[in-house]
């Protein structure tokens, strides 16, 4: 079951997202970097659902992730693709901005254990 106070919450909502984003490409045709970034749309869905069980581990991997793709996606907004710029654009901004806020989730003290 999924914690709702999670405090990795504000990215996995980001990383969803991003998920959707990466879905709407579909939208373009099947070439060349559309089915894998359906397969990436999938993969995000993933890990924002072990966020949202608060897996602080998860989150460190997704903070160097997102990072990644969003630098990624950004250097795919100035190439030629079916898929339009401004979603590649839209991607980056959303996917910085769950790096941020995984930031800021991570880099407070680490949660005491319920006991």
């Amino acid at each position: 079951m999924t914690d709702p106070r999670s405090p990795y919450r504000a990215g996995a909502f980001f990383i969803g997202i991003s998920a959707a984003l990466h879905f709407v490409t579909l939208i373009f045709g099947f070439e060349a970097p559309v089915p894998m970034m359906q397969a990436i749309g999938v993969f995000y869905l993933v890990v924002m659902w072990g966020l949202m069980q608060g897996w602080r581990w998860l989150a460190y991997l997704s903070f160097f992730m997102l990072a990644i793709g969003g630098i990624a996606a950004l250097g795919s907004s100035f190439g030629v693709s079916v898929v339009p710029p401004w979603l590649f654009l839209a991607i980056f901004v959303v996917d910085w901005l769950a790096v941020i806020a995984l930031f800021l989730a991570l880099w407070r003290s680490r949660p005491a254990a319920e006991a």
